[in-house]
């Protein structure tokens, strides 16, 4: 897959959220837990979303993105800055790619929350306690935007958003 097969204007049909904790083995956290979790499509999510609107994401050719909010979307959202928000809050930045996917990054990133590349996604936020990773599919002609939430290398948030071409 390439840029080009995501570039449009793409429009909110529906989302879903699950939370869980990283397992344990013999006492310890799973070794691979929090890079399994980030490196998570939420595929298995899909067909249980609920149905929402009022957010486009705008994917351009130059590999910018916009986000605008209209109305009150039903989505568990995250900022760009890692905080879990009472509602939607858009922000704008590049689509980046790796031999992995594709991923959202905000324009701007504070410098103590700089992504690292040691999980093998492209993170958009990483302030030590605090990882997120938004990864973008094409999936039955609909996009995948699955935001996957690492805190306290223990706690687990997967919100799926699915978008139709519009």
């Amino acid at each position: 897959m390439n840029l080009e097969t995501l570039v449009g204007k793409w429009s909110l049909i529906g989302s879903i959220s699950i939370n869980s904790e990283i397992s344990f083995v013999g006492g310890e956290p799973e070794p691979n837990g929090v890079k399994d979790w980030l490196n998570g499509s939420g595929r298995e999510l899909v067909e249980t979303m609920n149905a929402t609107s009022g957010l486009t994401l705008e994917l351009c050719s130059d590999s910018t993105f916009t986000e605008t909010k209209y109305g009150n979307p039903a989505v568990y959202w995250f900022s760009d800055e890692g905080v879990l928000e009472s509602e939607v809050v858009p922000f704008n930045g590049l689509v980046k790619a790796n031999e992995f996917g594709f991923f959202l990054q905000p324009d701007e990133i504070s410098s103590w929350a700089t992504p690292t590349d040691k999980y093998g996604v492209i993170l958009r936020y990483d302030d030590g306690d605090t990882k997120i990773c938004d990864r973008l599919y094409l999936s039955e002609g609909k996009l995948i935007r699955t935001i996957n939430v690492v805190t306290d290398e223990l706690y687990l948030d997967r919100i799926v958003i699915v978008y139709k071409n519009s």
